[in-house]
This record gives C-alpha cells, structure tokens and sequence, in this order.
C-alpha cells in the first residue's frame, strides 16, 4: 500500500490496497471481500499477476456494503439495487480520452480552486487533483460533475467532436470517448446540431459509476442486451432490446448493463452531456 498519514481506518484518494490490507481497513476479512466480489457488490483492479488491488473509492464502496449488510440488514441482491453494479474504477484512457491538463486548463481558464471545484461537484479536492496529474478514478459520472462545474459538455471535456460540414458520418469516423471500464460513446454527428445522437457501447457490469443530471432532455433506444436505468427518485427501468426511455436530463440518472453487454443509441436534446 502507499504510505499515507491520517486517523487510523481513514484512506487518502490516491492509496492502493491489497486484500489484506483493504479487509483491516473496513474491518472486514479478506475472504468476505472475495464473497463480495463473487456477488458482483464490489470489483477490485487486478495487477499483471493478478493480485487485487482496492482504491479509496473501493474502500467507500466497502464501508458502505458493510453498513447496508450489518446495519440494514440487506440482501445481496437488495446492495446491488440500491449501490449499482460492481465496475471497475479506472481512469479514463485511450483515443478521446480526458488529458489531466485539459482539466487542469479548463479549471484556471474559470479561475478557480481545487477546493472551489471540489466544493461545486462534491468531489475531494486530492481526486480532482489527481486526475489533473493523469490519475486514476474518472467516471461517466464524476467527469459530467467535472464538465458542468467548468461550463463545458462532455466532447469539449475529451477535446473530440466530429468536425465536417457533410451530414454524413460514416462509422469509422466516428469521434469516440472510451473509459477503461469499456463503456464508449461514438458521436454520430457533427457537433453544433440541435441534437447530440451517439452511439453507446456497455461492457456487462459497467456503467456510469454513479448519478448524474444534466439541462435538458434525453431519448434510450436499447438495440442489444440489457440495460438498466435508475432515475433517481423515480425508480428503475430495465431495458431490453427494442425498448426505449425518454425523460428529463436534469433528473439524477445512473444507468449499467447487469448481464450482458448493451448497445444503444442515446440522444441529448440540446447537446449538454
């Protein structure tokens, strides 16, 4: 584990745990940690070895797993309703992917703090810092945070878009954001439009990592696999190919593949995601 100062039990942003370690910190054993992850609750990286290795987002899942199973008393499969399914909590890497220094531009163009930011998304300000340094942790969620406190969409935050004056885009020129947990975004048109068409792709058990919202209002046609979308406050739907789901953007929304991968297309009416 990284060495890191603080109360006992407590974890920075930026600590790597193994099993062992990561079980004496939520204070848990290492075999209910593997439980957990045969249940799907929790999904920890894996060195080249193959040696888990736990985050500090990891740890807060785990406490909260923990709480929800020795205070409330719930189920697996009630933990998995109410926390999302397990993914992986890597940074966002690869073609389109979200260079730390882009943030860290768009954060002094707007002429605020790490504590200013991290006070207008709820993120911490070592996250947000580590993520301007090229760190791990960005998520659908934490980077639409990211995007709505810098005044920017989604495109702008990955510095791609599909830039011609043809209405044609042919697949292959597809401007793409890719996350590592494998979800991946392909705009399917030039951007300045009325409408923000894409193309979803969603590994099994992967997701937005967490509630979101945004202005204005979005459209779910589910062409393969299985799709689950919670709307905060207003409950789940679960989607099956030839489904399709249309409400408000700026309702708290989550939304992952349980099973199967999924494949959509997701619309946003004006282009704010």
């Amino acid at each position: 584990m990284r060495s890191f100062t603080g109360n006992p039990g407590e974890a920075p942003d930026e600590a790597a745990f193994k099993i062992g370690e990561a079980a004496r910190v939520v204070g848990v054993s290492a075999q209910t940690l593997r439980l957990w992850e045969r249940e799907r609750l929790i999904h920890p990286r894996r060195t080249e070895r193959g040696y888990r290795i736990y985050t500090s987002r990891d740890i807060e899942r785990l406490r909260q797993i923990k709480h929800l199973r020795s205070v409330e008393g719930l189920n697996f499969a009630a933990i998995r309703k109410q926390i999302g399914p397990a993914v992986a909590c890597d940074a966002v890497t690869g073609k389109g992917a979200a260079p730390g220094e882009r943030l860290r531009r768009l954060r002094l163009k707007r002429r605020k703090t790490l504590r200013e930011v991290s006070e207008a998304t709820g993120l911490s300000v070592s996250f947000i810092s580590a993520l301007e340094r090229g760190g791990s942790g960005a998520s659908v969620a934490s980077l639409r945070r990211l995007a709505d406190a810098y005044g920017v969409n989604m495109r702008e935050l990955f510095g791609v878009d599909v830039v011609h004056d043809s209405p044609l885009v042919r697949a292959g020129e597809r401007a793409v954001m890719r996350w590592e947990n494998g979800v991946r975004f392909e705009e399917m048109a030039p951007g300045g439009r009325a409408m923000d068409p894409s193309y979803v792709y969603v590994p099994a058990g992967a997701g937005s990592e967490g509630f979101y919202s945004h202005t204005g209002e979005e459209f779910i046609h589910l062409l393969s696999g299985k799709l689950t979308v919670e709307l905060k406050d207003n409950g789940c739907y679960h989607l099956e190919p030839g489904d399709t789901l249309y409400f408000p953007s700026t309702v708290p929304h989550r939304w992952w593949a349980p099973e199967t991968h999924a494949e959509m297309i997701y619309v946003n009416n004006p282009p704010t995601f």
